[in-house]
Formats: C-alpha cells, structure tokens, sequence
C-alpha cells in the first residue's frame, strides 16, 4: 500500500513538472531570428548564422538543450513567440516599453545606435537628425524595428518604405529604388564592409538588444541565467572579438 502511495506522489510530480511550463533536459529550444541582419543574423552558404546565433549555440549548451534555428520576417516574431510556433526570439531586438508589454526581456546582451545608410557613390549629405526629414528622400527600414519607429517619428516629411528584412532595403537602395536606409550601427557598419553602400550619419540612441520570450515563460529564469553566465565567460569575449573586433 506505502509502494501504490509513493507511486502515486511521483505520478503527481512528474504529471505537475510537465505542465509548469520549464524547459526539460534534452528538449528542444525554437529560436526565431530575422536573417538579413549582419552580424548579428545572416545567411552565409544557406545556412542562418551570426553573433545573436553562436550565442544561442552556447546557451544551449549550458542548459543541455538542443537550439533549432527558425528564420522569419521580423515583424512576424512576436506573435510567433506569443503563440508557441518559437521559443525563444534572438534576433537583435531592442527592448522597449511596447514590446515588454507583449513579451519578457532577459538583460540586454548589446547596446547600440541607429545610423543613416547610404550608396557609396551617392551626394547626400547628412550632418544633423533633422537633415534625414526630407520630403525628397525616400527611406527604406525594416518593419516594426526601431529604425522604422524613428523614421516615423523624426521624418514625417520623407517617404517611407518597409521592407520583411534589411537584406531587401539593401538591394534597393543599390538599385537607386530609396535614397538611404535607417538601420542600427552595428548592422551598417558590416553592409558597409561587403556592399556598394556607407555610413552618412550617426543616430545616438543607445538601444539595448535582449532575448525575449513568452510572457510568463517557464523558459524565461534559465535562459536569463545562462545569457549572464554566457557574458561572464572568456567565450563571450570570443564571440564580441569573432563578430566586432572588441
């Protein structure tokens, strides 16, 4: 009778630890990302690779779990995370008051501005935010970044043009289809690097990146634990070195 009992307690724990929502030992961890976004997402021989993810690869290996990496619109993952399609978004994402209210933040893993993006044989000059709202020019951004939230803010006048991913506003403004791109620093100073483009201008607007997932995420206390763990270790400063040169 003690052995039923006791069986039926275990029953009960393991019944209760599948339904808390934490993640188990050797379960899977669904990262979305936006590839087009160099150096932190891109593809590179078919394959999604970058700073945002050889940092999963780490934390995945803290936890124990396998990370499989899904590839999307960024404007399309936080409605995949907040339905369960992904775990886990690790795609350059700013934390702002807006998106805490849909999502949980871990602590931010990069700090950085925007800046103005332009071809490498262009005559626009830029030298001041206000410069940027021009009627004449015509802006590709991402959507739902922040580098679309300024342009809609502090560029009303110019128009704007909103792209799935930041790849696609490259190969446009190429193409002479938009005047210059609004994109975070980072991301411009790595297109500058590989493609016909430069940086005209500097945005200062110190955006901190974090990890984010389902509010309310049983996920949500380990993966924090291991991004601060991550940023602790020489391995961190091996991955700002492999992808910035810091």
């Amino acid at each position: 009778m003690k052995k039923a009992l006791i069986l039926i307690i275990l029953s009960i724990f393991l019944v209760g630890g599948l339904f808390a929502g934490g993640a188990k030992e050797g379960e899977k961890i669904i990262v979305g990302t936006s590839a087009g976004f160099r150096p932190f997402e891109y593809r590179e021989m078919g394959k999604v690779t970058g700073f945002d993810i050889d940092m999963m690869m780490e934390i995945g290996k803290i936890l124990g779990k396998e990370v499989v990496i899904q590839d999307m619109d960024f404007d399309a993952l936080i409605e995949a995370v907040s339905t369960g399609t992904i775990d886990v978004i690790a795609a350059a994402m700013t934390i702002t008051d807006e998106r805490s209210e849909r999502v949980d933040f871990t602590v931010p893993y990069f700090t950085a501005d925007q800046a103005v993006l332009i071809r490498e044989n262009s005559n626009i000059k830029i030298n001041s935010t206000a410069a940027i709202n021009n009627s004449s020019y015509k802006i590709g951004v991402q959507t739902d970044t922040t580098g679309s939230f300024w342009v809609q803010d502090f560029a009303p006048d110019a128009t704007l043009q909103q792209y799935g991913k930041y790849i696609e506003c490259i190969q446009d403004l190429e193409n002479q289809n938009i005047d210059l791109i609004v994109v975070d620093k980072p991301v411009a100073a790595a297109y500058e690097a590989n493609r016909a483009v430069k940086v005209a201008y500097v945005i200062k607007t110190d955006e901190q990146y974090g990890l984010a997932v389902k509010k309310g995420s049983g996920l949500f206390d380990s993966l924090n634990s291991a991004l601060i763990d991550l940023m602790k270790s020489p391995t961190w400063d091996e991955l700002l070195s492999k992808y910035f040169g810091e």
